[in-house]
C-alpha cells in the first residue's frame, strides 16, 4: 500500500453554526483531502448540527451528497478534543485563541469578514459572473461551488505549507485565507482586462466563443483565425471565409451573423456526428456531457476520475485533485481505460 504522508497527523475541523456556507464548503473541502492523505480529521459539531447536513443535491434516501463526500473519512465529535492539533476553521475567535498547533482560518474576504457572502456575491464582486450572462437577464452563478472548493484548495496549501515547516522545526504558522482573494486570483486575467479598461469585455462583449445546441445536445464551438477554412468545409457553408469572418475583430462587428450561421447549422446535426467530424480536421470542438455521460468517458475513466468500485465508501464520487503514490508524490494515478462493459453494473 502507498504511504500516507500525513498518517499520525491531527487536525481540528470547526466550521460556525451561523457560517457563511461558502467558507463552511472551503474548510470542509481542505478538511476532506487532509482526511484522504492520512490525516485524523475530527470534524466539531457545535450543538451537534452540521451546517451543511441538508445541503443538496440530496441523495434517495434523503441524506445530502455534499456532506456525504466533504465528511468522508472523518470523525465527529460535539467539542474540541483535548488532544488538538491543527486547526481549520472559519471562527475568528476560536483561531486566535488556538495554542494547540498552526491555523488556517477561511474567512469571505479580507476588507468584510464578517458579510455572509454567498457563492454568487463572491462571483460578482471578483468579476467572474462578468465573463458570461446577459445585462437583460438575472445573474447566473457558476454551477457548484467552484469558488468555496478552489478557496478549500487554498487553505489545504497553507495546511501543507505550516506542517512540513513545522517538520523542519520552524514554530507554529497562522494562515487566513480569503474565499474572495482566491476568486481574483482564478479571474485574474479578465479582471486584469477590466482594470485597464480594454476593450470587449465584460457581460455583452462579442463573445465568439460559445456553446450551441445541436440536434440531441450540446457542442462548445472553439476555433482560431487559422480555421475558418476549416469551419466552411465542416458546416458546408462558405460564407464563413467572407472578409467580415476573417478576423477575431472583423467577427466582433458581425458577431451576431457569424453565430446565428453556426446555430442554424448546429441544429440540424448530431452531437457525435460533429465532434467526429470536427475532430478528423483538427477543429477542438467538443462534446457537452451530461453528468451520467462521464461515467463512461475514456478520459475520466483512464484518469480514475470517479470512483467506479463497489463496496467503495466513496462509490460514485469524484476522486481529489492530487493524490499520493508511492513512486510519484505529486501525479495521480493512472489507469487503463476500461471499456463500458468492465464498469461495475449500475
Amino acid at each position: 500500500m502507498a504511504p500516507r504522508p500525513l498518517a499520525g497527523v491531527r487536525v481540528v475541523e470547526v466550521v460556525r453554526p451561523d457560517c457563511a456556507g461558502i467558507t463552511a464548503v472551503a474548510v470542509a473541502f481542505a478538511g476532506r483531502m487532509v482526511a484522504a492523505l492520512g490525516g485524523e480529521v475530527t470534524r466539531v459539531l457545535a450543538g451537534g448540527v452540521d451546517p451543511l447536513a441538508s445541503w443538496p443535491p440530496l441523495l434517495p434516501d434523503g441524506s445530502s451528497a455534499l456532506h456525504r463526500f466533504l465528511n468522508d473519512a472523518k470523525t465527529t465529535a460535539p467539542a474540541v478534543p483535548t488532544a488538538a492539533g491543527s486547526l481549520l476553521t472559519d471562527d475568528p475567535a476560536l483561531a486566535a485563541g488556538w495554542s494547540g498547533g498552526s491555523t488556517v482560518l477561511v474567512v469571505s474576504s479580507q476588507e468584510s469578514p464578517a458579510i455572509a457572502h454567498s457563492e454568487l456575491t463572491i462571483l460578482a464582486a471578483s468579476g467572474l459572473l462578468d465573463i458570461y450572462g446577459d445585462r437583460d437577464a438575472p445573474p447566473l452563478p457558476l454551477p457548484g461551488h467552484q469558488a468555496a472548493y478552489a478557496a478549500g484548495i487554498a487553505a489545504f496549501n497553507a495546511f501543507i505549507c505550516a506542517h512540513y515547516a513545522r517538520a523542519a522545526g520552524q514554530p507554529f504558522s497562522h494562515s487566513r485565507v480569503s474565499v474572495l482573494d482566491v476568486a481574483f486570483w482564478l479571474n485574474w486575467k479578465h479582471y486584469l482586462a477590466a482594470y485597464l479598461d480594454l476593450p470587449n469585455t465584460g457581460v455583452g462583449r462579442a463573445e465568439e466563443w460559445r456553446t450551441y445546441r445541436c440536434r440531441d445536445g450540446y457542442i462548445a464551438f472553439v476555433f482560431q483565425d487559422k480555421d475558418l477554412g476549416k469551419i466552411a468545409v465542416l458546416t458546408g457553408d462558405a460564407r464563413f471565409t467572407e472578409p467580415r469572418f476573417a478576423t477575431q475583430n472583423a467577427r466582433r462587428e458581425n458577431i451576431d451573423a457569424f453565430c446565428r450561421l453556426i446555430a442554424d447549422w448546429a441544429g440540424g446535426q448530431t452531437r457525435d456526428a460533429i465532434v467526429a467530424r470536427a475532430a478528423g480536421m483538427g477543429l477542438p470542438i467538443g462534446p457537452v456531457l451530461a453528468v451520467g455521460e462521464l461515467l463512461d468517458d475514456a478520459q475520466m475513466l483512464a484518469r480514475g476520475f470517479i470512483d467506479l468500485a463497489r463496496g467503495s465508501p466513496t462509490f460514485g464520487h469524484p476522486r481529489l485533485p492530487a493524490v499520493w503514490t508511492a513512486s510519484a508524490p505529486d501525479a495521480a494515478p493512472r489507469h487503463s481505460a476500461p471499456s463500458p462493459r468492465q464498469r461495475p453494473p449500475p
